[in-house]
């Protein structure tokens, strides 16, 4: 049986894929900050409604108090600087799989950030892995050259 965590990180990987799609199709057009306004109008009622129906139907909701507020805070400002980084990749030009190609990346370098940061250390696991992932960009984008080069006449 798949664990809740699992179909929750399929379920945003699924959304997230989406939403790369539609962004190069529909919106590159538009500016990064015009498209994040309409997001992010839609997402704070979203929360707050979800919010509201957690309390309605008695379950838990844990809200961070001052000590994890400011942290919480500057995280929405990272979603933000991210977001506006992000959408503009498509906004001034970039191709699907270029762009999502990089996320392969996320994962390392949020190790890389927690190592440097709270210590720990790496082995060869994750060396290997490292390697395979930076291949794997300079793969896909290498393929993605050759499809675009064989299209132009």
């Amino acid at each position: 049986m798949i664990d809740r965590v699992t179909v929750y990180a399929f379920v945003a990987m699924a959304l997230y894929a989406l939403q790369n799609v539609l962004l190069e199709v529909r919106l590159a057009k538009y500016s990064a900050l015009g498209l994040m306004v309409y997001w992010y109008f839609t997402l704070a009622p979203l929360a707050l409604i979800g919010i509201a129906g957690m309390y309605l139907s008695h379950q838990p909701v844990k809200m961070p108090g001052l000590a994890d507020g400011g942290i919480a805070i500057a995280i929405g400002i990272m979603f933000f600087v991210a977001d506006y980084f992000y959408i503009s990749a498509y906004t001034s030009g970039g191709k699907l799989m270029a762009i999502t190609t990089l996320t392969v990346m996320v994962p390392i370098i949020a190790q890389l950030i927690k190592m440097a940061w709270f210590g720990g250390s790496f082995n060869r696991y994750h060396v290997i892995g490292y390697v395979l992932a930076a291949a794997a960009v300079l793969l896909i984008n290498k393929g993605n050259l050759l499809t675009h080069d064989a299209s132009v006449p």
